[in-house]
């Protein structure tokens, strides 16, 4: 019996982790947190980031590697996307300011602002 709840506890493990702190809906304007089930098919929209992928207008990415600096709450997310008929690789450069709010630089430039949809 103690091997049969010892090996229940080591399938549940993963089941109890918590996902990052960078996962979740974000959106750059709170109104288009109402069309967050229709990521992808309506524009506007918000976005969805995911531990394996980051989802937007006509386009998504699998996430294919994660570097990061949680005291720092910083993290590089190397990107493997289709959109619009194109594949192409990204990086997608967070940076977490408290709970609800997430930074993004899309290149060069200033980051954009994002807040969690239901945060």
């Amino acid at each position: 019996m103690k091997r049969y709840i010892f090996a229940l506890s080591l399938l549940a493990t993963p089941a109890l982790a918590e996902a990052p702190i960078w996962t979740g809906i974000w959106t750059a304007d709170p109104d288009w947190c109402q069309y967050s089930d229709l990521i992808g098919g309506h524009d506007p929209a918000p976005i969805r980031i995911t531990e394996t992928e980051v989802a937007g207008l006509e386009n998504s990415c699998s996430v294919t590697s994660v570097r990061g600096n949680e005291p720092k709450q910083y993290w590089e997310l190397i990107l493997a996307c289709s959109g619009e008929g194109e594949q192409y690789e990204d990086t997608a450069l967070l940076m977490m300011d408290g709970q609800d709010t997430l930074w993004r630089w899309f290149g060069g430039g200033a980051p954009f602002k994002f807040t969690r949809c239901g945060g």
